[in-house]
């Protein structure tokens, strides 16, 4: 399963929308890119970036790749390694019990069925977790870029021979994705599939502007609660044990940045300074 399928999932606001959908511009003055400085005194930097799945390279700021390239490291969620089939096999099966076609409504029971028909065999998707077919629902719908933004600064690090750090592994994400999407996730999903692309393509208008408050409502930062609150005190010491030695790029998703809870905040309330950068 590519990981910018599994990593849509954890999007779970994100609704897709039809292919021929044509979708308003809307005009938005530029605020500033979603990088961070953050430094302990004289102490060498650590660059927090934030992206989106459905972005590619043309999205990422100069101003992103300029500090990638002057980083002595790379670290994103998920590093450079690939996920492992049978882990994605086994946490994108629902357990014993009763399947997708009995937990949801029967019309949208048929909805999805026919919109992955081809995908997925029937008997495949009756016992498939919700956060999985919501992954192929939005593949389906509202492909992505490739490479993702994500990927290509991965494979911007690797060409700048950087070490490559994980802050979570594979398995501890797709936990947290099979955990926390639910079957209305999949339901609001699947029944806005119609406008999903113009969504997408309004949230990615957002971000190119560097528009903090309108990324939170896209990504749903108020709502996510602990989903994002746990994994960002997990990463804490990983991120200060750069900041005590000789700094990192750091590009994680956006959500993970913004609001109270987010990583620019919480370094800030630690004494560390914490500066927004600008275009």
């Amino acid at each position: 399963m590519p990981r910018a399928c599994i990593a849509a999932a954890l999007a779970l606001t994100l609704v897709a929308c039809a292919p021929a959908a044509r979708c308003p511009v809307e005009p938005l003055a530029p605020e500033a890119p979603f990088l961070w400085r953050v430094a302990h005194g004289d102490g060498p930097p650590v660059w927090l970036y934030g992206t989106i799945h459905n972005a590619g390279a043309a999205e990422v700021p100069a101003a992103a790749w300029t500090a990638l390239a002057a980083a002595p490291r790379y670290a994103s969620e998920l590093g450079d390694a690939a996920p492992d089939p049978d882990e994605v096999g086994e946490l994108a099966r629902l357990p014993r019990g009763k399947g997708l076609d009995a937990l949801l409504p029967a019309d949208d029971w048929w909805d999805l069925e026919g919109e992955l028909r081809g995908r997925i065999k029937p008997d495949d998707l009756r016992r498939a977790r919700p956060w999985y077919a919501m992954s192929l629902l939005t593949a389906k719908v509202a492909p992505g870029p490739s490479p993702t933004m994500d990927e290509a600064l991965t494979r911007r690090a690797r060409a700048l021979h950087h070490p490559i750090d994980a802050l979570e592994t594979w398995r501890a994400q797709l936990t947290t994705v099979a955990d926390a999407v639910t079957i209305a996730d999949l339901q609001d999903a699947l029944r806005a599939r119609a406008t999903m692309r113009c969504d997408l393509d309004a949230m990615k208008q957002s971000y190119v502007a560097g528009i903090a408050a309108r990324m939170a409502r896209h990504l749903n930062v108020a709502g996510a609660g602990r989903l994002l609150h746990d994994r960002n005190a997990a990463w804490l010491p990983t991120i200060e044990g750069y900041l005590a030695a000789d700094g990192a790029f750091v590009a994680v998703g956006l959500s993970h940045l913004l609001g109270d809870d987010g990583l620019p905040a919480q370094l800030a309330a630690r004494g560390y300074t914490v500066e927004r950068q600008r275009w």
